[in-house]
């Protein structure tokens, strides 16, 4: 059965496989494109490895150094096992990484996350990831980071003045940009998070409706917030 995709979700889609093969804050192109490619396998692996054992230990993956291994490993477990991820596993893989890595790897993951649940459930073949984009990573960040109160990462400065799922990403720009991007392709703008009556069409889901949808999927997915 032929599935018409909206032609601005398919685009959202598209920007956000460029976007996970250009160079990013802290990543180069080719090192989130493996991130991206370890994720996508994590979610369609048949015979997941548990949580506590990590990709780059077995035999499944070929450890070229591209990309550190506790990346690696904290990569397939959030796509595969989010909802066993702890603060204490938090800071051991950022004091590793690096804490705004760590975030940046979150949205490459988050993004993955998206798009293919998308094609799979709407029987699609998921498309392939581009060539990664040579160039050193921006190191792009806000002027201000803080502490949070609500987030284990640090965040754009103030902290904690909107909720936790909104400024998780804020330490990461760019990531943050297509991130909502995306979201607002496959969910729901965030400008028209507060008015209750959205509809992205006239004969289309009920702002309750889409909700609701949202809420069951979260619960399906271990979602935190």
């Amino acid at each position: 059965m032929a599935v018409d995709v909206r032609d601005d979700l398919r685009e959202a889609q598209r920007e956000a496989w460029q976007h996970i093969a250009s160079p990013g804050s802290w990543w180069t192109g080719a090192q989130r494109v493996r991130i991206a490619e370890v994720a996508r396998a994590a979610i369609g692996d048949d015979d997941p490895l548990p949580p506590w054992v990590g990709l780059s230990g077995s035999e499944r993956y070929d450890d070229d150094g591209l990309v550190p291994t506790p990346a690696i490993d904290v990569a397939y477990r959030i796509a595969r096992h989010a909802g066993t991820m702890t603060e204490s596993v938090y800071e051991t893989v950022s004091a590793d990484i690096g804490e705004l890595p760590y975030v940046e790897l979150c949205t490459v993951v988050s993004m993955v996350a998206a798009v293919v649940a998308f094609h799979r459930n709407a029987g699609l073949e998921v498309p392939p990831f581009p060539d990664a984009v040579a160039g050193d990573p921006t190191e792009e960040q806000p002027d201000e980071l803080a502490s949070a109160g609500l987030n284990w990462v640090p965040v754009a400065a103030p902290a904690d003045q909107m909720a936790a799922v909104v400024q998780a990403y804020t330490a990461v720009p760019a990531g943050l940009e297509m991130t909502w991007r995306l979201g607002a392709a496959q969910y729901i703008p965030n400008e028209e998070m507060v008015h209750p009556d959205w509809m992205r069409r006239p004969d289309g889901l009920t702002r309750p409706e889409t909700e609701l949808i949202a809420t069951r999927v979260a619960q399906l997915r271990e979602c935190f917030y």
